[in-house]
């Protein structure tokens, strides 16, 4: 068995560059690990940590995230290290004379170049180790020509170009419809003008995902369908009703709008492949905000009244208007009937110096708030970031208006809703419809009358603030396994109000703005003209900075790990667009709902059982004792009530909640451990002190 130590002696004779990990973690534990010198890592390897490897050239390694998908590179270059990860595997490679560049289009396979870095055997991360599947000492890293090295690349750039083709069909490709499927998916791509070669990647990914066991029967079907002349394939009808079988018409169209339409002569065309044609073209709609051929920015804006593309190119800083786009053989169409005001379409995409000052002075004319203008920077904030969260791929904060009947809510929704991003405004949405609404729509939510919300559509809220959360549907009860569902991506910035403090799952992740009733008189008609101009204004903004900007939640500087999630995105927002002030209008509210958390922790349940337990500790003993009694804390946390307003179990559940260890003691009495470490975090955490305790 190879030892820790004989790992990193093979990994330096190999000439690679070891690179020390964090135990049981992929994290480097230098923060410039790119910088340091190779001997200077080397020298702070210590026992216990894990083993990375610095990708330097000529080195690098396809990171296959599936094992199902190793063939695809098995196949396709010789013997070579590979190693199995918690999912999939890790080939490594050395190029001999072409050096290739990072991808990571696809989750499926990427390919990792200079300035990366993988984890390395025997590291272990979650319980898993990972390990060689080859013997390293007999079997080198290959060393691959040029044109090993471009086909490589090009099987990964296929894969990452036609990902939800490959995982969507995966899921579908089921036994007793395996070889139809193939027949028409086979003409279908052909058809669609994809060339053979990224074909042959799609089918064979498809293949190997669903465990198909007649791969190459489905690749020889391939070619000869790819030699055929293009009047003698059967292609989308066949396919449709082949899908149709398994997923039903609607399930059918879904799956046919991913593949790719081509430019096609329509006088050509027999009457059968024209309505085939027109049908798929028809069904590549926009909703906006898609990145087309890794390149193309493309929203949707309304001009002269009716909803058009707007195509930004970054490489030529054009900005282009059309009633639809053609792009790689695929004609894209805006979707004509979206349920959320659109901006206009921007001119320029300058840095935009009053945008921020603009906003403000909108809100305020037509919302009031007793705290005024700290208010209305943090409204702006929460409107410049509906332009951005789902570019930048952070947690995201939600807004609460928080307040009694007829006290300004409704009007600050409006509001915001004229303003924000894709804003669409709802009341009591269903379970049902909100994880579809975020998917398939991708809007800025704005929910009215909170307070009735059914409790699953309150766990989707809980859920939607984390960047990459789904929650699993049943679409299909007939489907075996995991055929027959489908994962909702339910990541979403809310904005809402409500007459009730919501439950703490989302009560933690929101940024309370209390209202009362207006001090001012306000601007009761929203001018939806000017609305619209800041929205394009805003539009302009998140063309010209998209995917630039960064949140590393360390900008709002607290004790406080969610405080930080919640006001980091905001204050970025009010340094990026607005200027000292508004970042100082977001700090000084950040600070106040610190102090209204730290006061509501000082009086809550949980802090006045602390207490009690802290009181029963300290009660005329020197040492603490091994445990206290749920019954002495109950007794104490009842003392001077008239009515007794603590049970045993209710107190048992929040120690339990706490992180307290039950223990059964004599007379069957429940009690729990005395943990002093656990004890100092949470004194800190309830601003209490341990001194008693500790004297």
């Amino acid at each position: 068995m190879i030892t820790k130590n004989e790992f990193v002696m093979l990994y330096d004779r190999s000439g690679l560059t070891i690179l020390p990990l964090a135990k049981n973690s992929k994290r480097p534990k230098f923060s410039n690990w790119t910088q340091i010198a190779k001997d200077e890592l080397l020298n702070g390897f210590n026992d216990g940590d894990n083993i990375g490897i610095r990708i330097e050239l000529p080195l690098f390694v396809i990171d296959v995230d599936d094992a199902r998908l190793g063939r695809l590179i098995e196949d396709a270059a010789p013997s070579t290290w590979i190693v199995k990860t918690r999912r999939g595997l890790h080939f490594y490679f050395r190029a001999k004379d072409y050096y290739p560049k990072t991808n990571k289009r696809s989750r499926l396979i990427q390919l990792l170049a200079e300035g990366c870095q993988v984890v390395a055997p025997p590291s272990r991360v979650d319980g898993h180790e990972y390990r060689f599947l080859v013997n390293p000492r007999e079997t080198p890293i290959a060393e691959l020509d040029e044109n090993s090295v471009k086909f490589l690349e090009a099987i990964i750039e296929a894969v990452a170009k036609h990902e939800k083709i490959i995982l969507e069909f995966s899921r579908h490709w089921n036994e007793g419809h395996r070889h139809n499927l193939s027949l028409w998916m086979n003409g279908a791509l052909r058809k669609s003008g994809i060339p053979r070669f990224e074909a042959a990647v799609i089918v064979k990914s498809i293949c190997l995902l669903a465990g198909d066991p007649e791969l190459n029967d489905r690749l020889r079907a391939l070619d000869d369908t790819y030699k055929k002349p293009f009047d003698q394939i059967a292609a989308w009808s066949k396919l449709r009703e082949e899908l149709s079988l398994i997923v039903g018409h609607e399930g059918a169209g879904r799956l046919l709008a991913l593949l790719p339409s081509p430019p096609v002569d329509h006088e050509h065309l027999d009457h059968e492949h024209r309505e085939e044609h027109q049908e798929k073209k028809s069904r590549r709609y926009l909703l906006g905000g898609e990145i087309l051929g890794g390149r193309y920015l493309v929203e949707i804006v309304e001009v002269d009244g009716a909803p058009k593309l707007l195509v930004y190119d970054p490489e030529t800083g054009g900005l282009g208007i059309h009633e639809a786009f053609e792009h790689d053989g695929v004609a894209y169409q805006p979707y004509p009937d979206l349920p959320f005001k659109l901006p206009g379409a921007p001119e320029r995409i300058d840095v935009d110096p009053t945008l921020w000052r603009d906003t403000v002075e909108f809100i305020g004319e037509y919302y009031d708030n007793p705290r005024g203008e700290e208010v209305y920077h943090v409204m702006t904030a929460g409107v410049a970031w509906s332009y951005f969260y789902r570019d930048v791929k952070a947690s995201t904060p939600f807004l609460l208006y928080l307040g009694p009947w007829r006290s300004g809510k409704t009007r600050a929704l409006e509001v915001m809703a004229a303003l924000c991003h894709r804003a669409m405004a709802i009341v009591d949405p269903s379970e049902a419809s909100i994880f579809r609404l975020i998917e398939e729509l991708r809007p800025t939510l704005i929910i009215d009358e909170a307070q009735i919300m059914d409790k699953n559509v309150r766990a989707i809220m809980a859920a939607a603030y984390r960047y990459g959360m789904k929650v699993p549907r049943v679409i299909d009860p007939e489907e075996e396994g995991l055929d027959g569902i489908r994962w909702y991506n339910v990541f979403s910035f809310i904005i809402y109000a409500s007459r009730e403090e919501p439950p703490n799952d989302i009560f933690s992740r929101s940024i309370t703005i209390h209202c009362e009733k207006n001090t001012r008189p306000t601007r009761k008609l929203i001018d939806e003209e000017r609305a619209k101009q800041l929205r394009t204004r805003w539009l302009a903004q998140r063309i010209r900075l998209h995917g630039r900007l960064k949140i590393t939640f360390d900008e709002f500087a607290s004790e406080d790990g969610r405080l930080q999630e919640l006001f980091s995105p905001l204050l970025v927002m009010a340094q990026t667009f607005g200027d000292e002030e508004a970042a100082q209008a977001i700090l000084r509210y950040g600070r106040l709902v610190e102090q209204e958390i730290h006061s509501m922790e000082a009086t809550s349940d949980d802090a006045l059982i602390l207490e009690a337990m802290l009181a029963a500790i300290n009660s005329g003993q020197n040492d603490a004792p091994e445990y206290v009694t749920v019954r002495e804390i109950v007794e104490r946390l009842n003392e001077g009530l008239e009515k007794e307003a603590y049970t045993p179990a209710y107190v048992g559940r929040r120690l339990s909640a706490l992180g307290f260890r039950r223990k059964r003691i004599h007379g069957g009495h429940v009690a729990y451990i005395v943990d002093m470490d656990l004890l100092q975090r949470l004194a800190s955490r309830y601003n209490m002190t341990m001194d008693m305790v500790l004297a």
